[in-house]
C-alpha cells in the first residue's frame, strides 16, 4: 500500500482498512477470537496490538505540541528491538477480554481518525514539523499506525484462520 499524498487519500485509506478489519472481526466466532494464529497471536491479540501502537501514536503527538522528544517508539526501544516491544505489549494484554480489546480499539481507532481530520494538510506532511518524527511526516506515522497497520493485522489474522482449517 503506497503512503499517502494528501489528507484525502490518508482519510480514505485509514477507513477503508478499518472497516475492512471491523468486517473480519465481526464474522469470527468467541472462540476464533481467542485461538492462536500467526505469530502466536489470537484476532484479540492483534486488535490489542493495535490499540497501544495509537495510543503511543498519540503520546508522541502530545509530547511534540509540548516541545519534547518522546521515546520513539518507546523508551528504552529502538526500531531494532520493535520485536521486544511487541513482545512486551502481547504480555500486557494477553489476558484482556476480547470484549474489552474490541471496545478499546474502537475508541483509538476512532481518535486515530479524528486526529488525522483536525490536522491541516501543513502539520500532516511537512517534513521535520515534528521533532519527533524525524525525516518522516505526521501523516506517514498515522499511516504506518493506522491504515498500513489495519491492513497488516487484517491479512495476519486472515493467515491464523487459514492454517487452523
Amino acid at each position: 500500500m503506497a503512503q499517502p499524498r494528501t489528507k484525502a487519500q490518508l482519510l480514505t485509506a485509514t477507513e477503508k482498512e478499518r472497516d475492512a478489519l471491523q468486517v473480519l472481526l465481526s464474522r469470527l466466532s468467541p472462540e476464533d477470537m481467542v485461538r492462536p494464529g500467526a505469530y502466536g497471536w489470537s484476532a484479540k491479540d492483534h486488535v490489542a496490538h493495535l490499540s497501544e501502537w495509537e495510543r503511543m501514536l498519540f503520546g508522541w503527538y502530545e509530547a511534540g505540541w509540548r516541545g519534547e522528544e518522546p521515546g520513539v517508539p518507546a523508551e528504552g526501544y529502538t526500531w531494532a528491538s520493535m520485536d521486544a516491544l511487541n513482545q512486551r505489549l502481547f504480555e500486557r494484554h494477553r489476558d484482556d477480554p476480547p470484549a474489552h480489546v474490541l471496545a478499546d480499539w474502537q475508541q483509538t481507532s476512532r481518535q486515530l481518525q479524528l486526529l488525522a481530520e483536525q490536522l491541516s494538510e501543513a502539520d500532516l506532511f511537512a517534513p521535520n514539523r515534528f521533532a519527533w518524527t524525524g525525516r518522516g511526516t505526521l501523516a506517514s506515522f498515522l499511516f504506518e499506525c493506522g491504515a498500513n497497520h489495519y491492513r497488516w493485522s487484517t491479512e495476519q489474522i486472515r493467515r491464523g484462520l487459514k492454517a487452523r482449517r
